[in-house]
């Protein structure tokens, strides 16, 4: 329930404060006198920005914040456990403030019980207080998607909804998959033939990731293969082969070393080391023996390896890439060559993954169906009986379901239908229904989905817009009785349904001229004094003075909704 509304510097309003209580609270006042103002502060702040020219004082930020006693609902708790409120609170305290910046943007902050929050929290939990219901929905229930929109809510097919369309969804993406994969096949069919001969090419080629590298070193060798030789012949000679080399030197340095031993104790051993010395000379040496060995290049290998390098060039201008991105395309190529010899079994593997995708979506698209089927009948029973009560017992409501091919929200194309005479066929709303027609038909729907959902608060914004006489008089009886199920706050310029108000707020503007601006103030009617309450109806039912006969028809309408009798 709604308890608390404070709003500061928000359009014409300065700053009001206002406490609500169960029951039926009415909010009344000259037309223009900003009743719909008040609403639309508690609509920004639940919903967002949805214009920017809402400052009174452009040099003072908006604030706007609600208090709410927290509802006994376990998933009401769990979705606050969710934003990061752990205890279970008592009440709920939504504000948000929007400032105007420097650069003329605008700050935007909410909290939710002092703790920065989302405005997509905000509204989610607003969703779960409280239910707004204006004039202009009349003429959203002639467009094609309300009428499903609104049997799915008085259902409570919300979480069967989200199933089946996370199944459509799935469907879709693997449909729109199965498509591409179709079209590259149909595209590979045309460069099949092109692609079949790069592969043999490649494949010819027997690339080898190490090749290049060694040809490149092996062609660096002839070029310089004079010299090579020069330097290690030279090197041979002065570790091996050549007069005094050092391999000569370190054996006779060995024969001194023994010498000394034999002559003196006490010389020092050097034989062992000696011996490690010249056994990596003659390692070294046929390393380089080796090594001189293979400089012997013929022209048959330089022409070899030219072949086979100029080869390797022509390759990679070829194909724009170097031999590690021809490697890839081999393999690239190889695996496509391999999908389309073996597209058959792929295409029937892929029709039969969709083919399940399908059949679990028309599945669920089919429960979905018949549960719509089930509460469409509760639902034109219940919101036939809440005609009767606003004035037309004569009326027909008929829901409609046709199928349809599978789309995000079902298979159904669901139409309200609806005839006010005897004797007319149901027809679509937007062919018969007055606007009147309209106005009680919405309170009769908003209704019944309300009572389903339990929604703690109702807000109701000049539904009653074009009634009169007995039907204002329904409406009123009818608004009253919602609001002994639940907490009703509603705007209305009707005395028939602002005599049973539990609560009441008169708005007036109050011009200031010494600050040059208009502001709105609310006052609340005393509803022990009965003069005061007898007054407010009769101006609602007065075009001008308010006349004694004006006063009369609105203690009747008091003494009607059994609130009269307290002066």
């Amino acid at each position: 329930m709604l308890k608390q509304l404070s709003i500061s510097n928000y359009k014409l309003i300065d700053h009001i404060e206002c406490e609500f209580g169960p029951g039926l609270t009415v909010l009344t006042g000259e037309t223009g006198a900003g009743k719909s103002i008040i609403i639309g502060a508690l609509r920004t702040l639940l919903e967002g920005l949805s214009e920017s020219d809402i400052f009174l004082a452009e040099e003072r930020p908006v604030t706007i914040s609600a208090i709410f006693s927290a509802p006994q609902n376990p998933a009401f708790h769990q979705r606050l456990a969710a934003s990061g409120l752990g205890e279970q609170p008592e009440e709920i305290i939504l504000r948000r403030q929007i400032g105007r910046r420097r650069d003329g943007g605008l700050t935007n902050r909410i909290y939710l019980n002092d703790q920065p929050t989302t405005g997509a929290t905000a509204s989610d939990l607003a969703g779960r207080l409280l239910e707004f219901v204006d004039q202009h929905q009349q003429h959203e229930l002639r467009a094609a998607s309300q009428p499903l929109k609104l049997l799915d809510s008085f259902g409570g097919l919300t979480s069967q909804r989200r199933e089946y369309k996370l199944l459509f969804e799935d469907f879709r993406r693997q449909r729109q998959a199965f498509t591409q994969w179709q079209q590259e096949l149909q595209e590979a069919a045309r460069q099949m033939d092109y692609l079949s001969h790069q592969l043999t090419e490649l494949n010819a080629s027997q690339l080898d990731p190490e090749e290049e590298t060694e040809l490149l070193h092996r062609r660096r060798q002839y070029q310089q293969i004079g010299r090579l030789q020069e330097l290690a012949r030279e090197a041979d000679q002065l570790c091996y082969s050549g007069q005094g080399s050092i391999l000569d030197r370190c054996y006779r340095l060995q024969e001194i070393s023994d010498e000394l031993s034999r002559r003196d104790e006490q010389a020092p051993v050097t034989r062992e080391l000696l011996t490690d010395i010249i056994d990596r000379l003659q390692e070294i040496n046929r390393d380089q023996q080796k090594y001189l060995a293979g400089l012997e290049i013929d022209e048959e290998t330089i022409e070899k390896t030219e072949t086979r390098l100029a080869q390797l060039e022509r390759l990679k201008r070829k194909f724009a890439t170097d031999i590690q991105g021809l490697l890839a395309l081999e393999k690239e190529l190889t695996e496509k060559l391999s999908r389309w010899e073996q597209r058959d079994q792929e295409s029937g593997r892929r029709q039969r993954e969709l083919a399940a995708k399908q059949g679990k979506m028309e599945a669920a698209a089919e429960a979905l169906s018949q549960t719509r089927s089930a509460q469409a009948k509760l639902l034109e029973e219940t919101v036939s009986g809440h005609l009767r009560d606003l004035n037309l017992a004569q009326a027909r409501f008929q829901i409609s379901l046709e199928k349809t091919t599978c789309s995000a929200t079902g298979a159904d194309q669901v139409n309200f239908l609806f005839s006010a005479n005897p004797g007319s066929a149901p027809a679509p709303l937007g062919e018969i229904a007055s606007g009147g027609e309209l106005s009680r038909l919405l309170l009769a729907l908003r209704t019944a989905a309300a009572a389903r959902a339990e929604l703690p608060t109702m807000i109701f914004d000049e539904i009653d817009t074009g009634l009169g006489g007995a039907a204002a008089g329904a409406v009123g009886r009818k608004i009253a009785a919602i609001a002994r199920n639940c907490q009703v706050i509603t705007i209305t310029h009707l005395p028939q349904v602002a005599a049973h108000a539990d609560q009441h707020y008169v708005i007036n503007k109050q011009s200031c001229p010494e600050e040059e601006k208009t502001t709105i103030m609310l006052n609340e009617i005393s509803l022990a004094s009965e003069t005061a309450v007898i007054e407010e109806l009769a101006r609602m039912g007065s075009s001008g003075k308010i006349t004694r006969e004006a006063l009369d028809h609105a203690r009747a309408l008091r003494a009607e909704a059994g609130k009269g009798g307290r002066k």
